[in-house]
C-alpha cells in the first residue's frame, strides 16, 4: 500500500499554525494534534501516532447514503407492521411481531428489560434513519434549517451503537434452533424486511462521510447567518468563525464533530455547539464504578437462570452456560461457539481489558500504548454483540405460550445479564483513552512528548482507501 505524506508542517515539525483551525484534528484516541492532508475522494487520513482514522473521504457522500436510507426506511416500516414469526404446536398457533417480545417481557414483570429490547430493535434504528435522511435531504434541498440539522446530527454517532438490528438477527438464529425442536416454525415477511434493513443500514454506514456532512452543515450555517445579518445589521456578528492561530495552546477538539476550537473547558463548539472538554470529566473513577458494577452483576447473571422452559409436566431452568450445553447436545457446535463467544468471552474480555487499561493509566505506565489503544478499540466494537442471549429470550417468550403444554418464561438472570452488557458499554464510553497517552507525561514531565503547545514531529497521512 502506498502512503503519501500530504500534511503541511512548520519548520519545527508542528502543525502549520498559519492554517485555520478547521484544518487541524485532535486524535480522539491518543490526543495528538496534527493538520489534515490535502484530501481527495478515496483517501484516508490517519493519526500518525496511533493509526486512528481521522477522515475517510467518500466518493458519493450524500447520494448513496440517501438511497440506502430510503430503502432502509421502507424495510423498517414494513418490519414494524408485518408478522415476524409464526409457530404451531400441540394444535395451537402463535404469531409474533417485532414488539411482541418486549410486550411479553413487560407482562412478566421485566418492564425495563422489555423497554431495552424495544428501544434497541425498533426505536433507535428508526431514529437513526430519520436523523440521517433529514440531515442529508436538508443539505441537498436546503429546505431544513441548518441549526435543526446540526442539533439532530449531533446524535447520529451516539445512537449508532444502540441500533442493534444485526445483533437481533443473530439472536433470532439462536432462538430458531430451540423453536424448531418443539414446534413447526414459519418465517414470515417481517423477518426478511429486517434482513433488508440490516443490509441497507450497513451500506449507509459504510458510505456515510461524517466529516463531509459536518463541513456541509457548517457552510449551511454560515450562509444562514450571513443572510440573517444582512437583514439585521444591528445584531453583532458572532465571533465564532475559523481564524489563523499563532500557537497550539488553548485549543480543544470537539468530541462530536471533531473540529478543533480555540476555547477553554465549558465553551461551546463553534460548529456543532457541543460543550467542550479537553478530557472527559472523572473518566477513570466513572469507568471503575461502572466496571465494578458490571462485575458484581456478572456473578448472578451466570448463576441464576435466564429462562424457564416448561414442557408438559417437566420444568427446566436454563442458565447461559446451560443453553450453550444444550446447543452442543443438538450438535450445533458453531452456534454454541457463537453464543459462548458473545455471552461468556466478550463480557469477561471487556471487564479484564478495562481493568488492565485503568490500572496502567493510574500507574502512569508508558508501555504498550499503541497496543492498549488497539485493545480499547476492539472492546468498543464488540460490546454490543453480547445482547444475543437477551434477544433470543425475548423471541422465545413471545412465541412459546401454549398453556400447560409448553411455556418459556424469563427469569432473574436475564435482567442481570442485560445490565452487565449495558454497564460495560457505558464504561467504554466514559473511558478516555487519551489519558493513557497523558499518563507518561505526568510521570515524567521533563521528557519530551508531543502535546498541546509543544512541537509535533508527526504528520497526518493520506492512505488510499
Amino acid at each position: 500500500m502506498i502512503t503519501t505524506e500530504a500534511s503541511v508542517q512548520s519548520r519545527h515539525g508542528a502543525p502549520d499554525v498559519a492554517r485555520p483551525l478547521d484544518q487541524w484534528r485532535e486524535c480522539p484516541d491518543c490526543g495528538l494534534l496534527s493538520t489534515l492532508p490535502e484530501m481527495r475522494p478515496g483517501l484516508v487520513a490517519e493519526c500518525p501516532r496511533c493509526g486512528k482514522t481521522l477522515w475517510r473521504m467518500r466518493r458519493a457522500p450524500f447520494s448513496f447514503p440517501i438511497a440506502c436510507g430510503l430503502s432502509g426506511l421502507l424495510f423498517y416500516t414494513y418490519a414494524l407492521v408485518a408478522p415476524f414469526l409464526e409457530i404451531s404446536a400441540y394444535g395451537r398457533f402463535q404469531l409474533a411481531r417485532l414488539e411482541t417480545g418486549p410486550h411479553e417481557l413487560t407482562l412478566h414483570g421485566y418492564t425495563l428489560l422489555g423497554f431495552l429490547v424495544l428501544a434497541v430493535t425498533a426505536i433507535f434504528p428508526g431514529i437513526k434513519l430519520g436523523i440521517m435522511l433529514l440531515t442529508l435531504f436538508g443539505l441537498e434541498t436546503r429546505t431544513v434549517p441548518s441549526r435543526l440539522m446540526i442539533a439532530l446530527f449531533r446524535w447520529y454517532a451516539r445512537i449508532t451503537p444502540w441500533s442493534m438490528i444485526d445483533v437481533y438477527l443473530l439472536g433470532f438464529l439462536v432462538a430458531y434452533t430451540r423453536l424448531a425442536a418443539i414446534a413447526t416454525v414459519h418465517l414470515d415477511t417481517s423477518l426478511y424486511a429486517l434482513v433488508g434493513l440490516m443490509i441497507a443500514m450497513a451500506a449507509a454506514d459504510g458510505a456515510m462521510d461524517t466529516e463531509a456532512v459536518w463541513r456541509a452543515l457548517e457552510r449551511a450555517k454560515v450562509h444562514t447567518d450571513e443572510r440573517y445579518h444582512q437583514h439585521h445589521p444591528e445584531v453583532p456578528w458572532p465571533e465564532d468563525a475559523p481564524i489563523a492561530n499563532m500557537s497550539t495552546e488553548g485549543v480543544i477538539g470537539c468530541h462530536t464533530c471533531h473540529l478543533v476550537n480555540r476555547a477553554v473547558d465549558g465553551d461551546l463548539c463553534r460548529r456543532c455547539h457541543t460543550r467542550l472538554h479537553a478530557r472527559k470529566g472523572n473518566s477513570v473513577s466513572r469507568t471503575w464504578a461502572l466496571s465494578l458494577s458490571a462485575v458484581a452483576l456478572y456473578v448472578p447473571a451466570n448463576i441464576y437462570p435466564v429462562m424457564q422452559i416448561t414442557q408438559l409436566t417437566k420444568t427446566t431452568n436454563y442458565t447461559i452456560f446451560g443453553g450453550i450445553q444444550e446447543l452442543m447436545a443438538y450438535g450445533l457446535w458453531p452456534l454454541a461457539a457463537l453464543v459462548f463467544l458473545a455471552s461468556i468471552t466478550i463480557p469477561l474480555a471487556k471487564l479484564f481489558t478495562l481493568g488492565y487499561l485503568l490500572v496502567q493509566t493510574q500507574r502512569n505506565s508508558p508501555t504498550h500504548l499503541n497496543g492498549r489503544t488497539r485493545a480499547f478499540r476492539v472492546i468498543d466494537f464488540i460490546g454490543r454483540w453480547s445482547m444475543i442471549d437477551i434477544f433470543m429470550i425475548s423471541i422465545l417468550v413471545a412465541l412459546v405460550r401454549f398453556g400447560q403444554f409448553a411455556n418459556i418464561n424469563p427469569y432473574s438472570g436475564a435482567p442481570c445479564f442485560a445490565a452487565v452488557v449495558i454497564l460495560t458499554m457505558f464504561s467504554v464510553i466514559t473511558f478516555d483513552s487519551r489519558l493513557m497517552w497523558d499518563a507518561p507525561r505526568r510521570a515524567a514531565p521533563a521528557a519530551p512528548a508531543p502535546e498541546r503547545g509543544a512541537p509535533l514531529s508527526q504528520s497526518s497521512k493520506g492512505v488510499p482507501a
